[in-house]
């Protein structure tokens, strides 16, 4: 038997322009299936879907997604945009290289502090000092909350996900869709988002307070942001 000779045969492979070979096209599109494959089943599961859940949330068989996560087939673009549409994430995501768990170190002095205004009458609402900014695709969003609003003035808002607060600083009147609760240092709360919420410091001294914002995917809500500094 007449075996090829490898330098023969790397001759006859065009080469890259750094000298390396170029991937097979077969298994550049074998990895590209692994690779979205492996991104859609992490961000599924963080954001607490099952395959029959997601099928239902985007028009796609169960069959078809459970072949996409193991790697068996490339979906479409318009079938990704579907996808990413559902868990809230871009679509660029499921293509990027896996380069390691992603994390934030938050130092003090280099937080941004922004002011949240109301969505109709645009007066103050809240101080939010975020905690976690740059995390990519977050499935939570931690601020500290200083109400700085007027009782009579905030109103009430409603976002997606869910949010658990605890306060470190005053007293705070919290209002979920109308009933009433006046918390102090110490106390915890913990709601869904599409409840009508609002609060507000009790006292002459600004209450604050620790949010979390629990959303699968990117967050989205209908807080109304701008920088502190701006602030008329």
């Amino acid at each position: 038997m007449k075996h090829n000779d490898p330098k023969a045969l790397r001759k006859s492979i065009p080469l890259r322009p750094n000298g390396d070979v170029p991937e097979d096209p077969a298994i550049a599109k074998n990895n590209l299936a692994i690779r979205i494959g492996n991104r859609l089943m992490q961000v599924r599961k963080q954001s607490g879907l099952t395959q029959k859940r997601l099928a239902e949330e985007t028009d796609l068989s169960p069959a078809l997604l459970s072949r996409i996560e193991n790697g068996l087939t490339v979906p479409s673009i318009p079938t990704l945009e579907m996808i990413s549409k559902a868990l809230k994430v871009e679509i660029g995501y499921f293509f990027k290289e896996q380069k390691g768990d992603r994390f934030i170190i938050s130092p003090c002095s280099k937080r941004r502090v922004i002011l949240s205004r109301n969505q109709h009458n645009q007066k103050p609402a809240y101080e939010l000092e975020l905690l976690t900014e740059g995390m990519k695709n977050p499935f939570m969003e931690p601020f500290i909350l200083s109400a700085v609003g007027k009782e009579e003035e905030v109103e009430a808002r409603t976002h997606d996900g869910q949010e658990f607060m605890y306060v470190l600083e005053g007293r705070i009147k919290l209002n979920l869709n109308g009933e009433v609760f006046l918390l102090k240092k110490g106390d915890a709360a913990y709601w869904n988002g599409v409840i009508p919420h609002m609060l507000t410091s009790v006292g002459k001294g600004l209450a604050k307070s620790l949010h979390v914002h629990l959303i699968p995917g990117r967050w989205t809500g209908t807080f109304h942001f701008e920088d502190r500094d701006k602030m008329e």
